[in-house]
């Protein structure tokens, strides 16, 4: 809507009582619908930044799916902006991190941070987090931190996921949805013409935000340090450049001063952005319509401390709640329809971590729901999505708000987790619970690892390791993993290498010793680092995820492995045996 001399948009949640949602699901009567045609693998419901990428990777596990989204287009504001590096090696085994990176030359500074000061102009530098640092980054990760903003990423994750067989229809809503044994029905309206379409559909998967009325309907509750505060975005055009210096290369700068708590999101050339405000002039409650185009360019004004004079077109205020939290579980009881992004759990922007996260659930998802639509799986396989990923995102929600004490509120009295390390947060997550198969239980709530110095246990990431490739070039050991499950040796005589080839389905079988070709470690420490044995294997997921450390040997190790491999994918199977 467009009110008081600029545009106005409505993004808040209940400061209390129950969610708010957009719209509830009611009964409906869909008997005089009929059928479309074909049967769909996977409905989506929102098709921004987290269902587009889920439609992304299922296409790259050969899955087609179909989104639905009741906006006219995707997304034509700056929201997210920095892509973690977990995200960009989510992006580098799909072969897209080049093209990522590309995308954001165009508009970015890739050595920008983020700036903690007093003001925009001339402000005093506080502290810089997250900044470049590439002979750091190099121990741990072969990728670097990326900037692209949400009205970039859509368009450009689009069309990827167009390539590999995904669809999307804007202005149409999901209006109605039942949850079968088999299958899942989805009635949607076209919003223009009113015309009702109805469709069969194997899994629905709802990214339809925060105020989520799946989340509503599926009697979800969500818990965590909840409301902190009620925030508004002021979206301008204005050539900031002349005045910034140095600090345009910032990808996020926060200030915090005694008038204003808030932070900058500009382009590279600092001539568009926002300005995000928690509180401004003893303010801190911004009823939606409530900031008229006077008061916006106060504040704005008291955030940058400009010189009189520059032209500054004011384009939009947006009015959202600043949350932090988590959803008891992210699956229906039928485990037909799950949630993903913010419907699943909502965070502060400090550390970037909202959007990452929600790409981290889907690309967990995504090999999941794959490996059952192709019956490489049972639909168990889906209890560890809710295993795996509500704790990892709830510690991740608790980082984001202990950042948003010590950045934007700058209280530490405030009771919160102690504040680790980024990298920590973007590659030391672990699932100690879920998809793997280990002796004896795990401490559920071993959450973390330091990526300094790898555990390379079963539930930790494969650690990154430089490797030389075919003619001599590096690649990382994160390179191994494809698409398929991969047993991972540094002996060229493991049984295990044949125990893989043996299997119903592919599984991958790699070896790395300071001579095997096409891959080598000419360091010999490969086998130090993953704490392998003379003869051991490591299972590695399509996600990248250690599921299995195997024994050094076995009486029929293809067995055992057909066995583990079941338990892993089938565990609702009662009698467990190889197949």
């Amino acid at each position: 809507m467009a009110a008081r001399g600029i545009s106005q948009r409505d993004e808040t949640l209940p400061t209390e009582g129950g969610q708010r949602t957009e719209f509830d699901f009611d009964d409906f009567d869909h008997s005089s619908i009929p059928f479309e045609k074909d049967e769909l693998p996977v409905v989506v419901i929102g098709s921004s930044m987290i269902g587009m990428s889920l439609q992304l990777f299922l296409g790259f596990h050969g899955i087609k799916s179909v989104a639905f989204d009741r906006h006219p287009s995707t997304a034509t504001r700056q929201r997210a902006a920095l892509f973690q590096l977990r995200t960009i090696e989510i992006f580098r085994q799909l072969g897209l991190e080049e093209a990522f990176r590309e995308e954001s030359e165009t508009v970015f500074d890739l050595d920008g941070g983020i700036l903690l000061t007093d003001a925009l102009y001339q402000g005093k530098t506080l502290s810089i987090v997250q900044g470049s640092d590439p002979k750091k980054i190099a121990q741990i990760s072969p990728c670097t931190r990326l900037w692209l903003t949400q009205d970039m990423y859509e368009p450009w994750v689009r069309e990827r996921a167009k390539e590999v067989g995904s669809k999307q229809f804007f202005k149409t809503r999901v209006v109605h949805y039942e949850e079968n044994a088999d299958h899942v029905v989805v009635v949607v309206q076209d919003i223009d013409s009113g015309k009702y379409r109805k469709y069969k559909t194997k899994f629905l998967i709802a990214c339809d935000g925060n105020r989520s009325p799946t989340r509503k309907r599926e009697n979800i509750a969500w818990d965590g340090p909840g409301i902190l505060g009620s925030n508004i975005s002021i979206h301008f055009k204005a050539d900031l450049k002349p005045y910034l210096g140095e600090r345009s290369k910032y990808g996020v700068i926060y200030v915090n001063n005694p008038n204003i708590s808030g932070f900058w999101r500009l382009d590279s050339s600092s001539k568009s952005g926002f300005l995000g405000i928690q509180s401004v002039k003893g303010r801190d409650k911004f009823e939606p319509g409530s900031v008229t185009a006077k008061l916006a360019r106060e504040y704005f004004q008291a955030a940058a401390e400009l010189p009189d004079g520059i032209d500054i077109e004011l384009e939009a205020v947006s009015y959202f709640t600043m949350a932090a939290y988590n959803s008891e579980r992210y699956t229906s009881a039928g485990k037909r329809v799950i949630l993903a992004g913010d419907a699943a759990h909502v965070m502060p922007p400090t550390g970037a971590m909202g959007g990452n996260t929600g790409i981290q659930d889907v690309y967990n998802l995504a090999w999941k729901l794959a490996y059952v639509l192709k019956d490489k799986a049972s639909i168990g396989l889906l209890d560890s999505y809710n295993v795996e990923r509500v704790p990892s995102s709830g510690w991740t929600v608790n980082q984001a708000y202990s950042r948003w004490v010590s950045r934007v509120i700058k209280d530490e009295t405030v009771p919160h987790d102690k504040e680790l390390p980024d990298e920590t947060c973007e590659l030391g997550y672990r699932y100690p619970q879920g998809a793997i198969i280990t002796e004896g239980p795990l401490d559920p709530t071993d959450l973390w690892e330091d990526p300094f110095s790898p555990r390379a246990d079963v539930g930790s990431r494969l650690l990154h390791k430089v490797l030389e490739g075919a003619s001599g070039k590096n690649i990382s050991s994160l390179d191994l993993v494809k698409q398929n499950f991969v047993i991972l040796t540094t002996s060229a005589t493991s049984p295990w290498l044949d125990a893989a080839r043996q299997q119903d389905f592919e599984v991958d079988a790699v070896s790395v010793t300071q001579t095997s070709q096409p891959v080598k470690d000419p360091s010999g420490g490969f086998a130090e680092a993953l704490k392998l044995e003379n003869g051991q294997a490591l299972l590695i997921r399509p996600d990248g995820y250690i599921a299995w450390r195997t024994p050094v040997s076995a009486d029929n190790p293809a067995d055992e492995l057909a066995t583990v491999l079941q338990k892993l994918l089938r565990p609702d199977v009662k009698n467990n045996a190889h197949l």
